[in-house]
């Protein structure tokens, strides 16, 4: 197709002026742009909602074209408001998996698929029973799920041949915006590595699209490069556009999981993150991969070269609280509001009063289009309440949702290949001290916050910042930059009570499987 791999010169930076450095994080629910002085500190910020679109029951989808007039909308915002100061550099980064395919003039050809997508349910299914899913997990680490690129491949393939055809790239949503703002046609290894890349080498694996018959697509993958050379100036019409110097050197990756645990000081084996927003992606920094046999979550390359990340990406985030109070809670919303308190604080009054378990009110917080991803695989799943009787509250429901998300993070960490060096929580989950508290007894471990609350577009700006030589390596970067907020001490004998409430938790879930496979047909059949 004639892509060709380029390295980027580095602008000469002159003066003693204080510089800036632009952070893009494209969400699930939003675009924000957020600008770092070279300290790390959050200096400015503009953000966006995006809209989630679905067509059917089990797909979710964005438009592109919305994500980057929002997202450049949010850049030229945050570029007037700081006209006296010296922006050198944008990183970006955006969700993972999902697919995005471009035409031959990198015109979108349909809305994006996004990460919590279910549509290749059947497909999954169908590796699964033929052995595709255990082969691929060898080659990569990744157990596959419906939102990885290449299950959504296969069903366009078989149900919207046309489209697919039309492609000329399938890619990653990140890649598309550092598209429009450099003109260059890329992607980088930790998106990649998720399901096509050789881990060790970090370059494309023929066999891994060849198990899944792709291989006659590999020519649409466009060519992976380190997050740390992924680095080309802003083109003069993008400048122009945004308000911006015509020098400012933008940089591509890493994926947002990444990102986070960059930007939150999670480099070393051992330590763990947990991104608590849309999607709960937990994980654990590797110093060699492919070495477990847990045939659950996921494996990347993390943004340094000898570091990996061992993901149990969760789909029970953040969601579930947003949702429960959007229809179950009215009450609870107007009962905060006629007490003059911010909700979620009047929430967190109300499940204080609530003994661990919930009075035997049990909730499964599967509530995306995509179902649960890991530690089990289940593009079926759905979120549900068990155990209510006529004497429990709304106060033992809100617990209950809750002590969901938390019992889904321990679900996730008991399936983890090592011991818990350090466990740090961001995401808009960090913000919840009463939750924190409930993840650290859940888990059994401490849990520290870091100071900041744009993680992932933090983690973008120090990859940018490592580029242009500001920081000599990612290990500087982070020493220099991350900053301890809180730390929340794990309760143990409260620990030993969530563990004996953990075993209902499971169980519950595993005799529900059937029931989901059997809702999935009759919601097929209507």
């Amino acid at each position: 197709m004639g892509i060709q791999r380029e390295t980027a010169e580095e602008p000469e930076r002159t003066g003693k002026m204080e510089q800036y450095i632009i952070g893009i994080d494209s969400g699930t629910s939003g675009i924000k742009a957020v600008l770092f002085d070279t300290k790390g500190n959050e200096i400015d910020k503009e953000s966006y909602p995006l809209t989630g679109i679905y067509p059917e029951e089990n797909m979710f989808e964005e438009d592109t074209a919305e994500i980057w007039e929002k997202g450049s909308r949010a850049i030229r915002a945050v570029a007037q408001r700081n006209r006296d100061k010296q922006v050198i550099g944008i990183g970006i980064t955006a969700q993972g998996d999902g697919l995005w395919m471009f035409d031959k003039e990198m015109k979108p050809v349909r809305n994006g698929a996004c990460f919590c997508d279910g549509r290749a349910a059947d497909i999954v299914d169908r590796w699964v029973s033929d052995g595709t899913c255990d082969r691929l997990f060898e080659l990569t680490g990744t157990r596959v799920f419906t939102g990885n690129q290449n299950g959504i491949v296969k069903w366009m393939e078989e149900n919207a041949p046309k489209d697919l055809e039309k492609a000329a790239y399938l890619m990653h949503l990140k890649d598309y915006l550092f598209y429009r703002l450099t003109g260059k046609i890329t992607t980088d290894a930790t998106d990649q590595s998720l399901i096509f890349l050789n881990q060790e080498t970090r370059e494309y694996m023929d066999e891994a699209f060849a198990v899944c018959g792709l291989e006659k697509y590999r020519e649409k993958y466009p060519p992976v490069l380190p997050a740390k050379e992924n680095a080309f100036t802003i083109t003069g019409e993008a400048a122009q556009e945004l308000g911006l110097p015509e020098d400012v050197l933008v940089t591509s990756g890493p994926m947002d999981v990444s990102a986070c645990a960059l930007g939150s000081g999670v480099t070393e084996a051992g330590q763990c993150c947990s991104i608590m927003g849309t999607a709960a992606l937990h994980e654990m920094v590797l110093d060699k991969p492919l070495q477990d046999d847990i045939r659950a979550g996921m494996t990347i390359t993390h943004v340094m070269e000898d570091r990996w990340l061992r993901l149990m990406a969760s789909l029970a985030g953040t969601p579930n609280l947003e949702w429960m109070l959007n229809t179950i809670g009215s009450q609870v919303k107007a009962d905060a509001k006629a007490a003059g308190k911010n909700v979620y604080a009047y929430m967190e009054e109300m499940i204080e009063k609530v003994p661990i378990g919930s009075r035997g009110v049990m909730y499964h917080p599967y509530l995306l289009a995509g179902g649960e991803r890991a530690p089990f695989t289940d593009p079926r799943a759905r979120a549900s309440y068990t155990g209510i009787s006529v004497r429990h509250t709304l106060a033992d429901i809100v617990r209950a949702t809750y002590e969901g998300v938390a019992f889904a993070m321990l679900d996730c960490y008991q399936h983890m290949p090592g011991e818990i060096k350090r466990l740090t929580v961001c995401g808009g989950g960090a913000n919840s001290a009463v939750w924190c508290q409930m993840f650290a007894d859940a888990v059994g471990t401490q849990i520290v916050t870091v100071k900041g609350d744009e993680l992932g577009a933090k983690g973008v700006v120090l990859n940018n910042a490592v580029v242009q030589g500001i920081y000599g390596s990612y290990k500087e970067a982070v020493e220099a930059t991350v900053e301890l907020n809180r730390v929340y001490e794990p309760d143990m004998k409260a620990h030993e009570k969530y563990m004996k409430v953990y075993e209902l938790y499971k169980e519950t879930y595993e005799r529900l499987r059937a029931t989901w496979k059997l809702r999935g047909k009759l919601i097929r059949e209507d």
